[in-house]
C-alpha cells in the first residue's frame, strides 16, 4: 500500500485549491453572540445581519450555489435551538436572500417558540465544488 502526501487538493477544473485539513469545500466555527470567527477554511468572513441572522461569505467562491451545507449551534440558554441552514426566501425569519457562490445566509431559531437567538457556538461545513 502507498502513501500520498500533499498539502492542498485541486479537483481537475477547479481554480482554487483547499487544504487536505479541511477537505470539505468550507467549514466555519464561530461566536454567534460577537460574532467572532473562531477557525474556518475558505471563509473570508461572516456578517451578523441581528438576533440569530448571520451571512457567511467564502473566500473562494463555490462553482455555483447548488452546494451542501449543515450546522450545529449551542451555547448557554441554547439546548433547544436549532440551527436552521440556509433560508431561502423565509419571510418567517426575515431571511430574503437565497444562497449564491459567494456566500449564505443562516438564521439559528429556538425550537419551543421558534424565535431567532444569538448562540455561543456555531459551525458549518459545506460541500460542493469550488469555482
Amino acid at each position: 500500500m502507498s502513501t500520498i502526501k500533499v498539502d492542498s487538493i485541486q479537483a481537475t477544473g477547479e481554480t482554487a485549491s483547499r487544504g487536505v485539513s479541511g477537505v470539505a469545500a468550507a467549514w466555519l466555527s464561530f461566536n454567534g453572540d460577537t460574532p467572532a470567527i473562531r477557525d474556518s477554511n475558505n471563509v473570508s468572513s461572516v456578517t451578523d445581519n441581528g438576533t440569530g441572522d448571520y451571512t457567511t461569505n467564502f473566500s473562494s467562491n463555490m462553482g455555483n450555489a447548488n452546494y451542501g451545507a449543515s450546522g450545529t449551534c449551542c451555547g448557554a440558554g441554547s439546548v433547544n435551538s436549532a440551527l436552521n441552514v440556509v433560508q431561502i426566501n423565509s419571510s418567517a425569519y426575515n431571511a430574503l436572500s437565497a444562497p449564491t457562490a459567494s456566500l449564505f445566509r443562516t438564521v439559528v431559531v429556538h425550537d419551543g417558540n421558534s424565535l431567532k437567538q444569538d448562540v455561543d457556538y456555531l459551525t458549518l461545513t459545506v460541500h460542493g465544488d469550488l469555482a
